[in-house]
């Protein structure tokens, strides 16, 4: 369908949602440690989505398939990432953890053409896929690559980040499998369990508080409220509005958006090698959308 102005503008949105939160991660670090932004975070986006879906008037299903899908989703979706993306941002600017989160797409491509009997690699696909990944090789570079016997902590925050985005790809892949139930209480579901599961961290990041920064603890409330309860609700409706192809312009945007603010706020520096892996990884990611086959639409 044509998009309208409304779906240019939650598009828009989603883009500074999504792609300011990197810059709320490192506000958010000066107060908490990386687990506890991620149990915080998790615990207030899971908060958002359950209020949804009784606003919706949905029901969180009752039967024991749905909870063991929705615990595996949970760890492997949200509370690995989410802890090691916060890890990661300890050793890089929120920038480069941008552009290195914006690796999902292509750790998704390659699980796919492994797991999945109706997506595998065509050749523009594999093309797109070694375009992408050599700018995370550039972005690893030989530097931090001959740092590793002093273990550095650059090249490992580094990997943390590559690592969430990967775990990303996993919970997309492993959403095909999922029994059918509505996105919002998918979500929903898949939010409450990593919350409890993260709620120790969470617990000790709410003592926290009252001694808190006002910065971090707004920047908290942009990831937990907006960046992760909001956005998600805001993503399905542009996905069941627009379809896949239009909402994927995100994989493009996002990091983009990562680097400026990060540049404009911080005064991150735009390195070369960051510019030169940015411009390969949207290559790869525009090859990717641009294949011959059409996008699937993805289930849960």
């Amino acid at each position: 369908m044509t998009a309208r102005p409304r779906h240019w503008l939650a598009l828009l949105s989603l883009v500074v949602l999504w792609g300011s939160s990197y810059l709320m991660i490192e506000f958010a670090l000066r107060a908490w440690r990386p687990a506890e932004i991620a149990g915080l975070r998790i615990a207030a986006g899971a908060l958002v989505l359950l209020v949804a879906v009784r606003a919706g008037r949905h029901r969180l299903p009752g039967g024991w398939r749905h909870w063991a899908w929705f615990l595996g989703i949970a760890v492997i979706g949200n509370a690995l990432p989410f802890y090691l993306i916060s890890w990661g941002q300890q050793g890089v600017e929120s920038g480069l953890a941008g552009i290195l989160a914006a690796s999902t797409p292509l750790f998704t491509l390659l699980l796919a053409h492994w797991l999945l009997d109706d997506e595998r690699l065509e050749a523009r696909q594999a093309l797109a896929f070694v375009a992408g990944f050599s700018g995370v090789a550039v972005l690893l570079g030989l530097d931090s690559l001959a740092a590793v016997g002093g273990g550095g902590l650059r090249l490992w925050s580094q990997l943390a980040i590559l690592a969430g985005a990967a775990c990303y790809a996993v919970a997309t892949v492993a959403a095909r499998f999922m029994p059918p139930a509505h996105p919002v209480v998918t979500s929903a579901g898949v939010m409450l369990v990593a919350a409890l599961l993260m709620s120790p961290a969470g617990y000790t990041a709410v003592q926290a508080i009252p001694a808190t920064p006002w910065a971090s603890l707004a920047a908290m409330l942009f990831l937990g409220v907006l960046g992760t309860g909001a956005a998600s609700i805001m993503y399905f409706y542009l996905i069941a509005e627009t379809g896949a192809r239009f909402t994927a312009q995100l994989n493009y945007l996002v990091p983009v958006w990562a680097v400026l603010l990060g540049k404009l706020v911080l005064d991150e520096p735009l390195r070369w090698s960051s510019l030169l892996a940015l411009a390969l990884v949207l290559s790869g990611l525009y090859l990717m959308r641009h294949s011959a086959a059409p996008p699937r639409r993805r289930s849960g």
